[in-house]
């Protein structure tokens, strides 16, 4: 397996031809403020516990604050046999995206 980056304009069909799932590697408080839509919880510093959680059958894709936290995760997830999607810039360039009109990103707040 491998690990890809993708653009925020590319979530939504990651998403629906991967079935992925979409993970929000930052920490709990930032992810209670502001989240992608369905979009579960895993703080970077709890992956030992993640691990464990998915099937490896099951494609992720991260997102963080900037996006070098999750390609961290990302890569460490590849090697451990996951496919892997990380968004360039994370949540930051997601609402950039959103903020520019641009459809099918959905940040709950």
């Amino acid at each position: 397996m491998g690990f890809y980056t993708i653009h925020p304009r590319e979530i939504d069909s990651v998403l629906m031809q991967k079935n992925a799932q979409i993970i929000d590697v930052r920490g709990r408080e930032e992810y209670r403020k502001s989240h992608f839509r369905n979009a579960i919880n895993c703080p970077y510093d709890d992956m030992e516990y993640w691990l464990r959680r998915f099937p490896k059958r099951r494609t992720l894709l991260l997102y963080c604050e900037y996006g070098s936290t999750s390609l961290l995760a990302a890569r460490r997830l590849a090697k451990e046999g996951y496919q892997v999607y990380t968004v360039i810039g994370g949540i930051n360039a997601m609402r950039k995206y959103m903020s520019a009109g641009k459809e099918g990103i959905d940040i709950e707040k």
